[in-house]
Protein backbone atom coordinates (compact mmCIF):
# COMPACT_ATOMS: atom_id res chain seq x y z
CA UNK A 1 0.00 0.00 0.00
CA UNK A 2 1.36 3.36 -0.99
CA UNK A 3 1.86 6.20 1.37
CA UNK A 4 -1.04 8.05 -0.25
CA UNK A 5 -3.35 5.05 0.14
CA UNK A 6 -2.41 4.67 3.82
CA UNK A 7 -3.15 8.30 4.47
CA UNK A 8 -6.45 8.02 2.58
CA UNK A 9 -7.41 4.94 4.57
CA UNK A 10 -6.66 6.68 7.85
CA UNK A 11 -8.71 9.69 6.79
CA UNK A 12 -11.60 7.47 5.73
CA UNK A 13 -11.42 5.60 9.05
CA UNK A 14 -11.38 8.87 11.00
CA UNK A 15 -14.34 10.18 9.02
CA UNK A 16 -16.22 6.91 9.57
CA UNK A 17 -15.57 7.04 13.32
CA UNK A 18 -16.57 10.67 13.39
CA UNK A 19 -19.72 9.82 11.46
CA UNK A 20 -20.46 6.95 13.83
CA UNK A 21 -19.85 9.23 16.79
CA UNK A 22 -22.13 11.85 15.27
CA UNK A 23 -24.73 9.22 14.50
CA UNK A 24 -24.34 7.97 18.03
CA UNK A 25 -25.00 11.46 19.33
CA UNK A 26 -28.00 11.78 17.03
CA UNK A 27 -29.35 8.47 18.21
CA UNK A 28 -28.75 9.44 21.81
CA UNK A 29 -30.54 12.72 21.28
CA UNK A 30 -33.47 10.95 19.65
CA UNK A 31 -33.64 8.49 22.50
CA UNK A 32 -33.69 11.32 25.00
CA UNK A 33 -36.36 13.08 22.99
CA UNK A 34 -38.41 9.90 22.83
CA UNK A 35 -38.05 9.31 26.55
CA UNK A 36 -38.96 12.89 27.33
CA UNK A 37 -41.92 12.95 25.00
CA UNK A 38 -43.25 9.55 26.02
CA UNK A 39 -45.03 10.74 29.23
CA UNK A 40 -46.66 13.51 27.22
CA UNK A 41 -48.51 10.86 25.22
CA UNK A 42 -50.52 9.94 28.30
CA UNK A 43 -52.23 12.07 30.93
CA UNK A 44 -49.60 13.18 33.43
CA UNK A 45 -50.24 12.16 37.01
CA UNK A 46 -51.90 14.86 39.06
CA UNK A 47 -49.76 16.45 41.70
CA UNK A 48 -51.13 15.94 45.15
CA UNK A 49 -52.01 19.18 46.85
CA UNK A 50 -52.35 19.10 50.61
CA UNK A 51 -55.53 21.20 50.58
CA UNK A 52 -57.10 23.42 47.96
CA UNK A 53 -58.37 26.91 48.60
CA UNK A 54 -61.98 25.74 48.36
CA UNK A 55 -61.42 22.85 50.77
CA UNK A 56 -59.55 25.13 53.13
CA UNK A 57 -62.56 27.46 53.22
CA UNK A 58 -64.89 24.54 53.91
CA UNK A 59 -62.58 23.24 56.61
CA UNK A 60 -62.46 26.67 58.22
CA UNK A 61 -66.26 26.86 58.27
CA UNK A 62 -66.40 23.30 59.62
CA UNK A 63 -64.11 24.13 62.53
CA UNK A 64 -65.95 27.39 63.17
CA UNK A 65 -69.35 25.68 63.28
CA UNK A 66 -68.00 23.04 65.67
CA UNK A 67 -66.51 25.62 68.00
CA UNK A 68 -69.59 27.84 67.83
CA UNK A 69 -71.98 25.00 68.69
CA UNK A 70 -69.76 23.89 71.54
CA UNK A 71 -69.08 27.37 72.86
CA UNK A 72 -72.71 28.48 72.73
CA UNK A 73 -73.92 25.47 74.72
CA UNK A 74 -71.15 25.75 77.31
CA UNK A 75 -71.41 29.52 77.78
CA UNK A 76 -75.18 29.41 78.20
CA UNK A 77 -74.84 26.53 80.65
CA UNK A 78 -72.14 28.36 82.61
CA UNK A 79 -74.14 31.59 82.64
CA UNK A 80 -77.51 30.20 83.64
CA UNK A 81 -76.65 26.89 85.28
CA UNK A 82 -73.58 27.85 87.36
CA UNK A 83 -73.49 31.61 87.73
CA UNK A 84 -77.30 31.80 87.94
CA UNK A 85 -77.30 35.07 86.02
CA UNK A 86 -80.71 36.74 85.88
CA UNK A 87 -80.39 38.89 82.79
CA UNK A 88 -83.34 39.14 80.41
CA UNK A 89 -83.27 36.39 77.81
CA UNK A 90 -85.02 38.67 75.33
CA UNK A 91 -82.29 41.30 75.68
CA UNK A 92 -79.65 38.72 74.76
CA UNK A 93 -81.71 37.49 71.82
CA UNK A 94 -82.36 41.04 70.59
CA UNK A 95 -78.64 41.79 70.67
CA UNK A 96 -77.93 38.68 68.59
CA UNK A 97 -80.55 39.57 66.00
CA UNK A 98 -79.39 43.17 65.67
CA UNK A 99 -75.85 41.95 65.03
CA UNK A 100 -77.09 39.52 62.36
CA UNK A 101 -79.28 42.23 60.85
CA UNK A 102 -76.32 44.59 60.51
CA UNK A 103 -74.17 41.94 58.83
CA UNK A 104 -76.96 40.88 56.46
CA UNK A 105 -77.60 44.50 55.49
CA UNK A 106 -73.95 44.88 54.58
CA UNK A 107 -74.04 41.74 52.43
CA UNK A 108 -77.25 42.79 50.68
CA UNK A 109 -75.93 46.28 49.98
CA UNK A 110 -72.50 45.29 48.68
CA UNK A 111 -72.50 41.52 48.14
CA UNK A 112 -73.96 41.39 44.63
CA UNK A 113 -75.85 38.10 45.13
CA UNK A 114 -78.35 36.75 42.60
CA UNK A 115 -81.77 37.92 43.73
CA UNK A 116 -85.12 39.31 42.67
CA UNK A 117 -84.32 42.47 44.60
CA UNK A 118 -84.31 45.39 42.11
CA UNK A 119 -81.02 47.17 41.56
CA UNK A 120 -80.70 50.50 43.27
CA UNK A 121 -79.50 52.11 46.44
CA UNK A 122 -78.99 50.15 49.62
CA UNK A 123 -82.03 51.84 51.15
CA UNK A 124 -84.25 50.82 48.25
CA UNK A 125 -83.06 47.21 48.54
CA UNK A 126 -83.78 47.15 52.27
CA UNK A 127 -87.24 48.64 51.72
CA UNK A 128 -88.05 46.06 49.05
CA UNK A 129 -86.94 43.14 51.22
CA UNK A 130 -88.87 44.34 54.26
CA UNK A 131 -91.99 44.90 52.17
CA UNK A 132 -91.77 41.29 50.94
CA UNK A 133 -90.70 39.68 54.22
CA UNK A 134 -93.98 38.43 55.65
CA UNK A 135 -93.06 34.77 54.97
CA UNK A 136 -90.15 35.06 57.40
CA UNK A 137 -92.41 36.12 60.26
CA UNK A 138 -93.30 32.46 60.87
CA UNK A 139 -89.73 31.21 61.51
CA UNK A 140 -89.03 34.38 63.52
CA UNK A 141 -91.76 33.44 66.00
CA UNK A 142 -90.61 29.82 66.03
CA UNK A 143 -86.98 30.78 66.67
CA UNK A 144 -88.12 33.04 69.51
CA UNK A 145 -89.79 30.08 71.21
CA UNK A 146 -86.81 27.83 70.44
CA UNK A 147 -84.31 30.25 71.98
CA UNK A 148 -86.41 30.63 75.10
CA UNK A 149 -86.69 26.84 75.38
CA UNK A 150 -82.94 26.54 74.87
CA UNK A 151 -82.17 28.90 77.73
CA UNK A 152 -84.75 27.12 79.90
CA UNK A 153 -83.29 23.69 79.10
CA UNK A 154 -79.73 24.75 79.89
CA UNK A 155 -80.89 26.16 83.21
CA UNK A 156 -81.97 22.63 84.21
CA UNK A 157 -79.73 20.26 82.23
CA UNK A 158 -75.99 19.87 81.80
CA UNK A 159 -74.57 21.04 78.49
CA UNK A 160 -73.60 17.59 77.19
CA UNK A 161 -77.09 16.13 77.71
CA UNK A 162 -78.63 19.16 76.02
CA UNK A 163 -76.27 18.90 73.03
CA UNK A 164 -76.87 15.20 72.50
CA UNK A 165 -80.65 15.42 72.85
CA UNK A 166 -80.52 18.25 70.32
CA UNK A 167 -79.26 15.75 67.73
CA UNK A 168 -82.79 14.39 67.51
CA UNK A 169 -83.40 17.44 65.31
CA UNK A 170 -82.31 15.32 62.35
CA UNK A 171 -85.16 12.93 63.17
CA UNK A 172 -87.84 15.63 63.43
CA UNK A 173 -86.47 17.31 60.31
CA UNK A 174 -86.81 14.03 58.41
CA UNK A 175 -90.37 13.57 59.64
CA UNK A 176 -91.40 17.06 58.54
CA UNK A 177 -89.61 16.66 55.21
CA UNK A 178 -91.84 13.65 54.52
CA UNK A 179 -95.01 15.34 55.76
CA UNK A 180 -94.47 18.78 54.21
CA UNK A 181 -92.16 18.27 51.23
CA UNK A 182 -93.30 14.75 50.34
CA UNK A 183 -89.79 13.30 50.33
CA UNK A 184 -89.14 9.57 50.39
CA UNK A 185 -86.37 8.35 52.69
CA UNK A 186 -84.45 5.13 52.11
CA UNK A 187 -84.89 2.41 54.73
CA UNK A 188 -81.23 2.77 55.70
CA UNK A 189 -81.91 6.33 56.77
CA UNK A 190 -84.84 5.31 58.91
CA UNK A 191 -82.61 2.73 60.60
CA UNK A 192 -80.06 5.45 61.28
CA UNK A 193 -82.77 7.67 62.75
CA UNK A 194 -83.94 4.84 64.98
CA UNK A 195 -80.46 4.13 66.35
CA UNK A 196 -79.95 7.86 66.85
CA UNK A 197 -83.08 7.98 68.99
CA UNK A 198 -81.87 4.99 71.01
CA UNK A 199 -78.56 6.74 71.61
CA UNK A 200 -80.34 9.84 72.88
CA UNK A 201 -82.51 7.71 75.17
CA UNK A 202 -79.36 6.08 76.59
CA UNK A 203 -77.83 9.48 77.30
CA UNK A 204 -81.02 10.84 78.83
CA UNK A 205 -81.49 7.79 81.04
CA UNK A 206 -77.92 8.07 82.34
CA UNK A 207 -78.41 11.76 83.10
CA UNK A 208 -81.68 11.07 84.93
CA UNK A 209 -81.32 11.66 88.68
CA UNK A 210 -81.12 8.36 90.57
CA UNK A 211 -83.79 7.36 93.03
CA UNK A 212 -83.09 8.20 96.61
CA UNK A 213 -82.39 5.39 99.05
CA UNK A 214 -85.32 4.01 101.04
CA UNK A 215 -83.83 5.21 104.32
CA UNK A 216 -82.88 8.63 102.97
CA UNK A 217 -83.68 11.67 105.06
CA UNK A 218 -86.52 14.02 104.24
CA UNK A 219 -84.00 16.59 103.05
CA UNK A 220 -82.46 14.06 100.66
CA UNK A 221 -85.90 13.15 99.33
CA UNK A 222 -86.76 16.79 98.77
CA UNK A 223 -83.47 17.31 96.96
CA UNK A 224 -84.10 14.26 94.80
CA UNK A 225 -87.61 15.42 93.91
CA UNK A 226 -86.24 18.84 93.01
CA UNK A 227 -83.65 17.21 90.77
CA UNK A 228 -86.39 15.22 89.06
CA UNK A 229 -88.39 18.38 88.46
CA UNK A 230 -85.32 20.09 87.03
CA UNK A 231 -84.67 17.13 84.76
CA UNK A 232 -88.29 16.95 83.58
CA UNK A 233 -88.38 20.68 82.82
CA UNK A 234 -85.04 20.54 81.04
CA UNK A 235 -85.93 17.49 78.94
CA UNK A 236 -89.36 18.90 78.10
CA UNK A 237 -87.80 22.17 76.94
CA UNK A 238 -85.14 20.30 74.94
CA UNK A 239 -87.68 18.09 73.18
CA UNK A 240 -89.87 21.10 72.41
CA UNK A 241 -86.83 22.83 70.92
CA UNK A 242 -86.09 19.73 68.83
CA UNK A 243 -89.65 19.50 67.50
CA UNK A 244 -89.85 23.17 66.55
CA UNK A 245 -86.39 23.06 64.99
CA UNK A 246 -87.43 20.30 62.60
CA UNK A 247 -90.45 22.25 61.41
CA UNK A 248 -88.56 25.55 61.14
CA UNK A 249 -85.77 23.94 59.11
CA UNK A 250 -88.17 22.51 56.55
CA UNK A 251 -90.19 25.72 56.38
CA UNK A 252 -87.05 27.79 55.85
CA UNK A 253 -85.86 25.39 53.13
CA UNK A 254 -89.25 25.54 51.43
CA UNK A 255 -89.17 29.35 51.40
CA UNK A 256 -85.50 29.62 50.43
CA UNK A 257 -85.81 27.16 47.53
CA UNK A 258 -89.10 28.50 46.24
CA UNK A 259 -89.29 28.35 42.44
CA UNK A 260 -91.63 31.31 42.22
CA UNK A 261 -89.10 33.80 43.61
CA UNK A 262 -85.34 34.09 44.00
CA UNK A 263 -83.77 35.46 47.15
CA UNK A 264 -80.27 34.91 48.47
CA UNK A 265 -79.51 33.52 51.89
CA UNK A 266 -78.51 37.00 53.03
CA UNK A 267 -81.83 38.41 51.80
CA UNK A 268 -83.74 35.88 53.87
CA UNK A 269 -81.45 36.41 56.86
CA UNK A 270 -82.12 40.14 56.72
CA UNK A 271 -85.87 39.53 56.64
CA UNK A 272 -85.65 37.01 59.47
CA UNK A 273 -83.51 39.29 61.64
CA UNK A 274 -85.88 42.20 60.96
CA UNK A 275 -88.91 40.30 62.23
CA UNK A 276 -86.99 38.79 65.13
CA UNK A 277 -85.85 42.25 66.23
CA UNK A 278 -89.43 43.52 66.10
CA UNK A 279 -90.50 40.60 68.29
CA UNK A 280 -87.66 40.67 70.81
CA UNK A 281 -87.68 44.45 71.30
CA UNK A 282 -91.12 44.77 72.93
CA UNK A 283 -90.57 41.61 74.97
CA UNK A 284 -87.31 43.01 76.32
CA UNK A 285 -88.99 46.27 77.30
CA UNK A 286 -91.83 44.35 78.95
CA UNK A 287 -89.43 42.22 81.00
CA UNK A 288 -87.63 45.20 82.49
CA UNK A 289 -88.70 48.56 81.04
CA UNK A 290 -86.53 50.67 83.33
CA UNK A 291 -83.31 48.69 82.85
CA UNK A 292 -83.60 46.17 79.98
CA UNK A 293 -79.91 45.26 80.20
CA UNK A 294 -79.83 44.82 83.95
CA UNK A 295 -77.81 41.80 85.08
CA UNK A 296 -75.56 41.77 82.04
CA UNK A 297 -71.95 40.74 82.47
CA UNK A 298 -68.97 39.92 80.30
CA UNK A 299 -70.26 36.35 80.13
CA UNK A 300 -73.62 37.61 78.88
CA UNK A 301 -71.97 39.67 76.16
CA UNK A 302 -69.86 36.68 75.15
CA UNK A 303 -72.99 34.53 74.99
CA UNK A 304 -74.71 37.06 72.72
CA UNK A 305 -71.66 37.37 70.48
CA UNK A 306 -71.31 33.61 70.07
CA UNK A 307 -75.04 33.28 69.40
CA UNK A 308 -74.92 35.98 66.71
CA UNK A 309 -71.94 34.23 65.16
CA UNK A 310 -74.04 31.10 64.88
CA UNK A 311 -76.54 32.86 62.64
CA UNK A 312 -73.74 34.02 60.37
CA UNK A 313 -72.22 30.54 60.20
CA UNK A 314 -75.57 29.03 59.25
CA UNK A 315 -75.64 31.28 56.20
CA UNK A 316 -72.05 30.46 55.32
CA UNK A 317 -72.55 26.72 55.79
CA UNK A 318 -75.55 26.75 53.46
CA UNK A 319 -73.49 28.53 50.83
CA UNK A 320 -70.12 26.78 51.07
CA UNK A 321 -70.60 23.35 52.67
CA UNK A 322 -72.78 20.31 52.31
CA UNK A 323 -74.79 18.21 54.73
CA UNK A 324 -71.93 15.82 55.42
CA UNK A 325 -69.60 18.60 56.55
CA UNK A 326 -72.32 20.14 58.67
CA UNK A 327 -72.89 16.71 60.20
CA UNK A 328 -69.20 16.42 61.01
CA UNK A 329 -69.33 19.82 62.67
CA UNK A 330 -72.41 18.89 64.68
CA UNK A 331 -71.08 15.54 65.84
CA UNK A 332 -67.73 17.11 66.60
CA UNK A 333 -69.56 19.59 68.79
CA UNK A 334 -71.24 16.73 70.68
CA UNK A 335 -67.93 15.11 71.59
CA UNK A 336 -66.21 18.39 72.39
CA UNK A 337 -69.13 19.65 74.48
CA UNK A 338 -69.27 16.41 76.46
CA UNK A 339 -65.53 16.50 77.18
CA UNK A 340 -65.43 20.17 78.18
CA UNK A 341 -68.64 19.93 80.18
CA UNK A 342 -67.21 17.06 82.21
CA UNK A 343 -63.85 18.77 82.63
CA UNK A 344 -64.99 22.26 83.61
CA UNK A 345 -68.69 22.20 84.52
CA UNK A 346 -68.86 18.97 86.56
CA UNK A 347 -71.03 17.25 83.97
CA UNK A 348 -71.53 13.46 83.91
CA UNK A 349 -68.66 11.44 82.51
CA UNK A 350 -69.72 7.79 82.39
CA UNK A 351 -69.41 4.88 79.99
CA UNK A 352 -73.12 4.86 79.02
CA UNK A 353 -72.93 8.54 78.10
CA UNK A 354 -69.90 7.95 75.90
CA UNK A 355 -71.59 4.89 74.38
CA UNK A 356 -74.70 6.91 73.63
CA UNK A 357 -72.62 9.72 72.16
CA UNK A 358 -70.81 7.24 69.91
CA UNK A 359 -74.14 5.78 68.77
CA UNK A 360 -75.40 9.26 67.96
CA UNK A 361 -72.26 10.11 65.99
CA UNK A 362 -72.38 6.88 63.95
CA UNK A 363 -76.10 7.26 63.33
CA UNK A 364 -75.80 10.81 62.02
CA UNK A 365 -72.95 9.82 59.70
CA UNK A 366 -74.94 6.81 58.49
CA UNK A 367 -77.96 9.01 57.84
CA UNK A 368 -75.91 11.31 55.60
CA UNK A 369 -74.00 8.53 53.84
CA UNK A 370 -74.53 8.89 50.09
CA UNK A 371 -73.15 5.49 49.18
CA UNK A 372 -76.60 4.16 48.33
CA UNK A 373 -77.76 5.83 45.11
CA UNK A 374 -81.37 5.05 45.92
CA UNK A 375 -81.24 6.94 49.19
CA UNK A 376 -82.63 10.41 49.06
Amino acid sequence: MSKYQKVSAVVDQDEEEASDTKNGRVLLSEEKTALMSKPADRTPPERRVFISTSNFLKLTILVAVTLQNTGYALIRRYSRGHLKEKYSTSSALLTMELAKLALSMGQVAYGGHESDVPAGSALSKFSFLIAHSWKMMVPAVIYLIMNILGFLALSHLDASTFSIVAQMKVFTTAIFSVLILGRQLHMRKWRALTTLTLGVILISNEALPRAAAADASQEALRTHNADLRHFAIGMGASLGDVLLSGFASIYFEMVLKSKSETYSVWDRNLQLAFWSSLIYGPIMMYDNPSAPFQGWSIITMACSAVGALGGVLVALSIKHTDSIMKTIATTGAIVLTTILNAAFLNGPFTLPIWTGALIVVISVFNYNDRGDPEAS
